[in-house]
């Protein structure tokens, strides 16, 4: 290899070196930072029609999982929720099923109450806006939220939510998130 051959690579190799150097500093700073709060961009809607913000779940760990009645597998796991709501949720932890149908209220309550589902409380998004806000590609989407409202675990796909390995899951998941925040 002649001299400026030499030099030509040596030369690329220090540019690869710096880029993949400053990429690694690039990468450490951003997982450094707290990921931004999730429900500042949900438009969450009650059945009796008041619109839910941010504040409404601040506080507490929200699982909330993202379905729709017209999505097989969203229908199989909401009775696990349910159950799940009625093991863990108090003052500290609630399960926010989320449905994105667009008839809202006029086939998301005939369905709560043909599968018996009297734990989850009825949350609307009849305009599916949470499938963007939240990069959610596939239903079921379930996301664990810290009480700052920041994202802490994500599941996508179906799970029977009230399983013992999968609330050790979840406990797991809080616990980290509480031993972090202190």
């Amino acid at each position: 290899m002649s001299l400026r051959g030499r030099r030509v690579f040596v030369a690329a190799m220090l540019a690869a070196i710096v880029i993949a150097t400053a990429s690694g500093y690039l990468f450490a700073t951003r997982r450094a930072q707290p990921p931004a709060p999730v429900l500042t961009v949900l438009t969450i809607e009650t059945a009796d029609g008041r619109k839910l913000s941010e504040e409404a779940f601040r506080g507490r760990f929200v699982l909330l999982n993202v379905w729709a009645t017209w999505c097989p597998p969203c229908v199989k796991e909401m009775p696990s929720l349910d159950r799940l709501q009625a093991m863990k949720g108090d003052s500290g932890f609630e399960v926010v099923a989320l449905s994105i149908d667009r008839q809202g209220l006029e086939v998301v309550q005939p369905f709560f109450q043909r599968t018996g589902l009297t734990r989850l409380a009825i949350y609307l998004d009849r305009e599916a806006r949470s499938m963007p806000a939240l990069k959610i590609t596939g239903l079921p989407t379930t996301v664990l939220i810290d009480p700052a409202g920041r994202e802490i675990a994500r599941w996508p796909g179906a799970r029977e939510w009230d399983q013992p390995a999968t609330v050790a899951e979840i406990d797991e998941h809080i616990a980290r998130s509480r031993a972090t925040t202190r």
